[in-house]
């Protein structure tokens, strides 16, 4: 799933997403990602903004990590801040910061890590 309240952002990531042969789920928040979320199974990979209106991409890790099937969903946060200024969520399923720009090949290697390349994998 990818979530970020800049739509620009949001359609690139779901394009390298789709270009590995995956079905994209978007959000542009927190909350609109919880909601989406309770309606669909769980998916292998988590990729989120950090700021957001709402609810922000710590504050969904956070939610995230109590909810059952969930806390072990590996979430990767993108963020324009510096990493030093963010407050970082301290779970389980928190697997690191990606700061813009980055580049397309970053998130092609997350999505192979984290999917081992498998499409019969429910990527969201």
């Amino acid at each position: 799933m990818v979530i970020d309240d800049d739509n620009t952002i949001t359609e690139l990531l779901a394009t390298v997403i789709e270009k590995y042969g995956f079905t994209p789920i978007t959000a542009s928040n927190g909350r609109a990602a919880l909601d989406i979320l309770d309606q669909i199974p769980p998916p292998v990979l988590i990729i989120t903004d950090y700021s957001m209106p709402l609810l922000n991409g710590r504050e969904l890790i956070l939610a995230l990590s109590l909810k059952p099937g969930y806390e072990q969903i590996p979430v990767v946060m993108i963020t324009g801040s510096s990493a030093q200024d963010l407050q970082l969520p301290n779970t389980c399923n928190f697997e690191g910061v990606i700061l813009k720009p980055f580049d397309l090949a970053t998130i092609a290697g997350i999505i192979m890590k984290y999917t081992g390349g498998d499409k019969s994998y429910h990527l969201a």
